[in-house]
């Protein structure tokens, strides 16, 4: 009903609508495992640029005051509201299995669903393809300008990528009890989310200094397949054949595979940030990186111990108003403890490019020799980015050449 809903959204979505805008001790199979795993940290933009951090995922909090997170929510919905977009609805049965049925829906209707979303019974949208376009030019600058603050004068060499073949930025919208699938992204880029409305659980696999392998190792226990990103197409034979330029890492394992039964609902969730706003962020930081709360399942856990038996994985709580800054080879997971959109977006630029364009390369294997400017292991110099990539789709589109 809509009096529920009221009580189950935060403030500001329910204001779109009406607008027609739009964990203590772990109990699994594993004891190995310490309940409240280590929280990957918040700081604030300042902070980040005297001391930046790029191996590691990095909330940088606030990055945008409530009023303005509130805007940019509210312009997006009343948008994009219209715009049809495919939405999962997953439904877990009595046996554990999951079913996922997918619907067709306006953005301004995945988000009715959302409000009716619970942990075993719950929707989510991934939508690409919506920004940029030409209704959405300004919104989607202020979303740019948002994700590059944290790197000032420093270029995207995603800039340079022939647009057919650019990476887009993704709008997520996930109803209580979503859960994204367990992967690492292509491209080895870096990784950004910044969440406009309610919040967003992440767990993080890191890759241990240790590690025989490095990543393989976190790719094998995991159990890991391929999934092909981005393709360019080239005519072959007067035929048009698909050259796979980037690919992602994709696990059916869960790291929130089932929920203690007094967890709180999204309705609890929002009653306590309405009564006092301090206890329910402590609160669902706690409770959201406790792993007996929010219980991954046993395969995984026997992955997590074969890679790490010290620190499995490591939580974010992200808030709106949050960026999260998610490097090359991590893995991760988010859960929705309530209603969220979020903008998923990327970048690359000298403290990534190497492993963008290795990445490529590696798709792209052919027995011309590699130039120079592509072998190299790190990127030191800005202004660099036009001519590497250029270097790149070229030895890499055109393999056939002599």
């Amino acid at each position: 009903s809509t009096t529920t809903h009221m009580m189950i959204m935060s403030s500001r979505i329910y204001y779109a609508i009406l607008c027609c805008i739009w964990m203590d001790g772990l109990v699994t199979t594993d004891a190995f495992m310490a309940s409240r795993q280590a929280a990957v940290p918040r700081i604030t933009l300042d902070e980040f640029l005297a001391a930046p951090i790029r191996d590691k995922p990095i909330i940088i909090r606030d990055i945008v005051s409530p009023e303005d997170i509130e805007s940019l929510a509210d312009d997006l919905l009343s948008t994009l509201g219209k715009e049809q977009i495919q939405m999962q609805h997953k439904i877990k049965d009595d046996d554990g299995k999951t079913i996922t049925e997918i619907y067709d829906v306006s953005l301004f209707e995945s988000v009715e669903y959302m409000m009716d979303s619970e942990h075993d019974d719950s929707f989510f949208a991934f939508v690409e393809g919506l920004l940029p376009s030409s209704t959405t030019a300004k919104l989607h600058k202020k979303l740019i300008d948002i994700r590059e603050a944290p790197y000032p004068q420093q270029e995207d060499w995603f800039d340079y990528f022939p647009e057919n073949i650019r990476p887009s930025d993704a709008i997520i919208l996930a109803g209580e009890g979503a859960v994204s699938t367990l992967h690492r992204d292509p491209f080895e880029w870096t990784g950004t989310s910044l969440c406009l409305e309610g919040v967003k659980i992440w767990r993080f696999i890191l890759t241990p200094a240790t590690a025989d392998g490095g990543v393989a190792k976190v790719d094998k226990e995991l159990q890991s397949y391929r999934l092909d990103s981005i393709a360019w197409e080239q005519e072959e034979n007067q035929q048009s054949v698909p050259l796979v330029l980037s690919a992602g890492w994709q696990s059916d394992m869960t790291l929130y595979d089932s929920i203690d039964e007094d967890f709180p609902t999204a309705f609890e969730w929002a009653s306590m940030e309405e009564e006092n706003n301090t206890v329910f962020r402590n609160e669902i930081i706690t409770q959201g990186s406790d792993s007996s709360r929010l219980r991954p399942s046993s395969v995984a856990s026997d992955a997590l111990k074969s890679i790490d038996e010290t620190t499995p994985f490591v939580t974010a709580t992200q808030f709106a108003g949050d960026l999260l800054l998610i490097p090359a080879h991590c893995w991760h997971q988010t859960y929705a403890p309530v209603p969220s959109i979020a903008v998923a977006s990327q970048r690359c630029g000298i403290s990534d490019g190497a492993k963008v364009v290795q990445h490529v390369i590696d798709l792209t294997t052919n027995d011309r020799t590699i130039p120079d400017i592509l072998q190299q292991r790190e990127y030191k110099e800005e202004g660099i980015g036009k001519q590497v990539v250029s270097e790149l789709l070229s030895f890499a589109i055109n393999r056939n050449a002599a």
